[in-house]
């Protein structure tokens, strides 16, 4: 078929309604999937094989993380293409490879005998320090470990084990199990705010009875509870890869390449999407299921503080409905580091001595390689077309082009992530009733796609594992999509199943 005008279409010819019940929402568009596939005869095969983790991680099953050994640092030193990096400009293996070293890293309540800053903890240490008082996780590995270190869920869910670790008194969410997907929860009213529309994370778990967490009373949110009460909204995470050529383009590039859309768009239903602004600088913000954050290192400190209890440069202050009684550390638990004695450490990690954690979790995903695309087949390279020609690229845009930037290899670069990364109503099917900054609770940015071939759950609650149902799932009354999917419903069943082949490709 012709190339439709603005769709920098490529070949990869490589070689809620909201507020319903969270178990009756994750279990019956699962089995709606199931139905829709069996009823059209269009299926999904499942994520395809994964780019195994090249790097070991020591005591991932138990989630006690612990910090790269002497011969790990010297192998990533020598090939830092195990973590897939993007750059390699001098300083930037050192930045990664530092990045990527705190990534890792397993966050406790104090420090496990760290010296120097509380929570920096340099190459050998066994953790860092201000977990809680209440958390989603312990590690940024918790949430972005599959397939490979920086990514999303994968087929077993650690926060089941993070319960009762090191002597933690929580019970499991009802809607948290071993194999369903990694999720932080929102409650959509709260006390905390005299009872109106909220939309705050609520850790899952709290740090009392912890061994290292003496004395805290802090109490769990009563999951079941708020579960039967239909308050609870959830979101899962999102890959990191290829975050960097993302944060290198520029305002005007997402712009010209919505405008090149909007005409085909406007014919599918689809407005040319409205970015999400920062408020003060008036700059377009990328990260985040609503497009809520600017840059990556925003995006790092407030999942440090919101996912790991971690207080940061960026967010200094406990979160306000945390008890008095469960802080253990001085503020912030994570900031820049001011050495008092000259570096120790090899010359290629001096990095790692002086910033922040945040700053280096910034550096790992502003450096992280995109996705590796399968190769094309006949029948991808059709699905690809059906694609496009059916609207789906009218918000999931194929490609855009960076900026000049200051990082090798990552100035006037090609990518395709496929996203506008403009938000967009949903409509009442996927609505979260919360708002992020300009977005609304219909409103969500345009998730990329690269990277959904090895996706285990879609969508921003992770309420199916099954692609088909994640795609029907973007009709709902007043979403922007219902004629794109009107569109998909009628192609034959084998160009149906040509675009999910060609999903899995990516």
């Amino acid at each position: 078929m012709p190339e439709k005008k603005g769709s920098n279409m490529r070949k990869l010819h490589f070689g809620t309604t909201a507020a319903v019940s969270a178990l009756a929402l994750t279990a019956s568009l699962t089995m709606a999937g199931a139905a829709f596939g069996q009823a059209s005869g269009v299926s999904d095969p499942g994520p395809r094989a994964g780019t195994p983790a090249l790097l070991p991680l020591k005591g991932l099953n138990a989630f006690n993380v612990g910090d790269l050994t002497t011969a790990e640092q010297a192998a990533l030193a020598a090939n830092p293409g195990l973590f897939s990096i993007s750059s390699t400009g001098p300083g930037e293996i050192e930045m990664f490879n530092a990045g990527a070293n705190f990534f890792t890293e397993t966050v406790s309540v104090v420090p496990a005998g760290v010296p120097g800053h509380i929570n920096d903890a340099p190459p050998g240490d066994v953790s860092g320090g201000g977990l809680g008082p209440s958390f989603n996780a312990n590690s940024c590995l918790v949430c972005h470990a599959s397939p490979i270190e920086g990514g999303a869920s994968g087929t077993v869910n650690p926060q089941v084990k993070l319960a009762t670790l090191d002597g933690a008194h929580n019970t499991v969410p009802p809607f948290i199990s071993t194999n369903g997907p990694i999720r932080e929860a929102r409650l959509i009213s709260a006390n905390t705010n005299n009872g109106v529309l909220s939309g705050d994370v609520f850790g899952l778990f709290v740090i009392a009875g912890r061994s290292d967490a003496p004395g805290c009373t802090a109490t769990q949110t009563n999951w079941p509870q708020q579960v039967a009460a239909n308050n609870v909204i959830f979101r899962i995470p999102i890959n990191t890869f290829g975050d960097g050529l993302v944060e290198m383009t520029s305002d005007e590039a997402f712009e010209t390449d919505s405008a090149a859309v909007a005409s085909s768009a406007s014919t599918n239903g689809i407005t040319t999407g409205s970015f999400n602004h920062n408020g003060n600088t008036g700059t377009i913000a990328h990260f985040g299921w609503k497009a809520q954050n600017v840059s990556l290192l925003l995006f790092a400190g407030e999942a440090y503080n919101v996912e790991q209890g971690v207080t940061n440069d960026l967010f200094p202050n406990e979160r306000h409905f945390e008890q008095a009684n469960c802080l253990f550390n001085p503020l912030p638990e994570d900031s820049e580091n001011l050495l008092t004695t000259t570096p120790t450490t090899p010359s290629g990690f001096a990095f790692a001595d002086l910033a922040s954690d945040i700053t280096q979790f910034a550096f790992f995903m502003r450096l992280s390689a995109v996705p590796a695309p399968a190769a094309q087949t006949a029948a991808t390279s059709q699905g690809e077309s059906e694609f496009i020609s059916v609207g789906c690229s009218d918000c999931h845009i194929v490609s855009h082009v960076t900026a000049s930037s200051i990082y090798t290899s990552q100035s006037n670069v090609t990518y395709f992530p496929f996203s506008d990364f403009a938000l967009h109503d949903m409509g009442t099917g996927l609505e979260d009733q919360v708002s992020q900054g300009q977005a609304n609770g219909l409103q969500f940015r345009s998730a990329p796609l690269w990277g959904v071939g090895q996706r285990t759950f879609f969508l921003h609650d992770g309420r199916t594992n099954n692609l088909v149902t994640a795609i029907e799932d973007h009709k709902s009354s007043g979403s922007e999509a219902n004629t794109v999917i009107n569109n998909f419903n009628k192609l034959s069943a084998t160009n149906q199943q040509d675009i999910i082949a060609f999903l899995r490709t990516l």
